[in-house]
């Protein structure tokens, strides 16, 4: 079975919205779709930039506000995004309309949230839940579990809080996840599309098309005109000779870590010592000079100022 991928960036990425033209946003979402999103997730901002006739087709919309329930009541997008934490909302939502539920989760509580998601009557209105968060190693049981015991379908959106999102992704695809969203050029907080790309190939041991490539460097050129701001594989790439990698920040908690590189350590070229000078500045004849160097080295220089100290060359 296929795993549809959603590709969220424009829905929650600011950018100026009176200097942007909407044909470099079309390519750019062109872009992303050849990378393999099938679905493009939009803020309304963005919706109103975006030169579509039919939204129906392949974009998401993501609902944060009235205001935002107001724009799919009257334009129809193939989906709605709605938080949890604002399920009554979906009652104003047209019937018509497909809705996924965002719900945050753990490794511990996704389970136990989808059997709590049951017992509301807006289960029956939820084309999908997307379970946004840190999976950790049970996504590949979660997904399997999912399949054989929940009717509806459910869109895996693993966070990179802890680095780990590219990793949950792949094993979410890998075991069979009917939806997966992640957001292309970025590399923390939300998952990078690229580097689940690169990392899915690797994994299958397949060589990843030329168009794809081809569609992964037209995109992130793009994403750095509309963002102002470098897409997390490009960075990767850019930067991959420097001592630390892409910082990488957890909007929860506020801390931003920086992850540094293992450097190959070089060997240490000899050198001369203070003392070596000294012995080499006394006149000896070069098998002598070499004996008593080699001597002291063994003993740790612990005499060589009584050497220096006493006139022994005549």
């Amino acid at each position: 079975m296929k795993t549809m991928i959603n590709d969220r960036t424009l829905s929650y990425i600011r950018f100026n919205e009176d200097h942007i033209k909407k044909s470099e946003l079309d390519a750019y979402v062109k872009a992303v779709k050849m990378c393999g999103a099938d679905y493009i997730e939009l803020g309304t901002a963005a919706a109103k930039l975006i030169d579509a006739d039919d939204y129906s087709e392949q974009y998401i919309l993501n609902v944060r506000s009235a205001y935002d329930l107001g724009f799919c009541a009257v334009m129809r997008f193939a989906y709605v995004t709605i938080p949890f934490s604002c399920a009554e909302w979906i009652e104003k939502v047209p019937d018509d309309q497909p809705v996924i539920i965002e719900a945050p989760v753990d490794e511990y509580s996704a389970i136990p949230i989808l059997l709590y998601l049951r017992r509301f009557t807006f289960i029956k209105r939820v084309a999908a839940v997307r379970l946004t968060g840190i999976m950790g190693d049970s996504v590949e049981a979660l997904v399997k579990w999912c399949r054989k015991n929940y009717f509806t379908p459910v869109d895996i959106c693993p966070l990179n809080t802890m680095l780990t999102g590219a990793s949950d992704a792949v094993a979410a695809s890998e075991a069979g996840a009917p939806m997966l969203t992640l957001s292309f050029g970025r590399g923390y907080y939300y998952t990078s599309m690229e580097q689940y790309l690169i990392d899915l190939h690797i994994n299958r041991r397949a060589v990843i098309k030329a168009d794809v490539i081809k569609a992964i460097c037209v995109a992130s050129l793009l994403f750095t005109d509309i963002f102002g701001m470098l897409p997390a594989g490009l960075a990767g790439i850019i930067d991959g000779t420097a001592d630390t990698m892409t910082a990488v920040f957890d909007v929860e908690s506020g801390v931003m870590y920086r992850p540094y590189r293992a450097l190959k350590r070089q060997k240490a070229e000899p050198h001369e010592g203070t003392v070596e000078r000294r012995i080499k500045s006394l006149g000896l004849e070069l098998e002598i000079e070499t004996a008593i160097i080699d001597m002291l080295k063994k003993v740790d220089f612990s005499f060589y100022k009584e050497i220096t100290k006493r006139n022994i060359i005549d």
